[in-house]
């Protein structure tokens, strides 16, 4: 058994954050996925904020379809998360971080 608050699967979290301008959904999205990163992968993780109002065509790109989106494209499988990814523990599981059990 570890000790360890969470363990990441592997390699540097590459992570593509469409949002909507500065809408209050978007900018709480932002805000939840920093805080997790930054705690428990800080130093190993790339966050992109893509503004879909500027970059329209890279949402075409990616095929996102509601606001906001996360996509985690490293490490392992590719997943998506829609909302403000308030709840913490869908956000951890969608991140592929393992549950730290109990304190």
């Amino acid at each position: 058994m570890s000790n360890r608050r969470s363990t990441v699967r592997t390699g540097p979290h590459e992570l593509r954050l469409y949002v909507a301008g500065s809408s209050p959904r978007s900018l709480r999205a932002v805000q939840n996925v920093k805080r997790i990163c930054e705690a428990e992968l800080a130093g190993k993780y790339h966050l992109e904020v893509v503004d879909i109002y500027q970059e329209p065509r890279r949402a075409t790109e990616d095929q996102v379809i509601a606001i906001p989106t996360l996509i985690k494209q490293a490490p392992g499988v590719i997943r998506r998360l829609i909302g403000d990814l308030s709840d913490t523990s869908v956000l951890r599981k969608g991140l592929g971080l393992l549950d730290p059990g109990p304190a």
